[in-house]
C-alpha cells in the first residue's frame, strides 16, 4: 500500500493534466447542449438537453473528487509513508571480518666456525638478545556526543573516517515514541542545514538505525544527529556524531 500511495504521488502532473482536459471538453459541451436547449423546439429535445447537462454535472464531481483525493495523496499520505519506504529500500548493512594478524618469525641467528690453530679453545657463543616489540594500536575513537540516554549513536564514533555505504549503530527509544529519524549536515558540530537520509517507525534498542552512502557526498567532515520524536512533536536533546567521508 505504501507503494501504491508513492505512486499515486509520482504521476499526480499527469492526473491533473488528464482532468482538466476532460473539464475543457466537459465546458465545450455544455456550451453546445446550451445551444441546443435555445433552438429546441419539442419537449422530448429539451428533456434530452436537460439530462445531458445532469450528466455534465456529475463528470463535473466526479472530477473534483479524483483531483482532491490526488492531491491528499501526493500531500499527505505520501509524506506520512515516506520513512516506511526508505526503511523497505535501505540496504542491510553487512557484518566487516577483520583478518587475524600472523606473527612471521625471526631467521635463525648463523652460528660463527672457528677452526683452531694449536690446541683447541672453548668457544663462548653469545645469543642474541631478542625484544618482543609490541605492535602499536590505534588510537581509541571518542563516543558521539548524546546527552540522553534515548537517543545514542553507537557506531561510528565520532572522527571516524568512512567510506562507501556507512550504516550507524543505536538506541532510538522514547516513553511516548512516534518516529526517528538521521540527519546530516556539513561540518564539524553543524548546527544547522540538517538533510534527512534514513529513520524508522519502530523502536530501536542497540541495533541497526539506517544507512548513509557517502560514495555521494564531496569529502570532508560531516555531522550526523538522531533525532527522536515523540507523539507531541517534541524530542530529547539529539545525538550527534562527526564523520570524515574519504571516498
Amino acid at each position: 500500500m505504501s507503494f501504491l500511495i508513492q505512486y499515486v504521488a509520482d504521476v499526480a502532473p499527469w492526473i491533473y493534466a488528464f482532468c482538466g482536459l476532460v473539464a475543457i471538453y466537459q465546458l465545450y459541451k455544455t456550451w453546445m447542449v446550451r445551444a441546443e436547449r435555445r433552438q429546441a423546439v419539442f419537449a422530448l429535445e429539451r428533456e434530452k438537453a436537460l439530462n445531458d447537462l445532469y450528466n455534465i454535472f456529475m463528470t463535473a464531481m466526479l472530477l473534483l473528487v479524483v483531483m482532491g483525493g490526488t492531491y491528499f495523496i501526493s500531500t499527505t499520505l505520501a509524506t506520512a509513508v515516506e520513512p516506511l519506504v526508505d526503511e523497505t529500500l535501505a540496504p542491510t548493512p553487512q557484518a566487516l571480518i577483520i583478518p587475524t594478524p600472523t606473527n612471521t618469525p625471526l631467521p635463525p641467528t648463523p652460528t660463527p666456525t672457528i677452526t683452531p690453530t694449536s690446541a683447541p679453545r672453548p668457544v663462548v657463543v653469545q645469543q642474541p638478545v631478542v625484544f618482543n616489540t609490541p605492535t602499536p594500536e590505534p588510537p581509541p575513537v571518542p563516543p558521539a556526543s548524546c546527552p540522553d540516554g534515548r537517543s545514542v549513536i553507537m557506531a561510528p564514533g565520532n572522527g571516524a573516517a568512512v567510506q562507501g555505504m556507512v550504516s550507524f549503530i543505536g538506541t532510538a527509544q522514547h516513553e511516548a515514541f512516534d518516529y526517528y529519524k538521521l540527519e546530516f549536515a556539513p561540518g564539524t558540530e553543524a548546527s544547522q542545514g540538517y538533510t534527512w537520509f534514513a529513520g524508522g517507525q519502530e523502536q530501536v534498542v542497540n541495533g541497526y538505525l539506517g544507512s548513509l552512502n557517502s560514495s555521494a557526498l564531496p569529502n570532508g567532515t560531516y555531522t550526523v544527529q538522531l533525532v527522536v520524536v515523540d507523539q507531541t512533536g517534541n524530542y530529547p536533546p539529539p545525538c550527534r556524531v562527526n564523520i570524515i567521508i574519504q571516498n
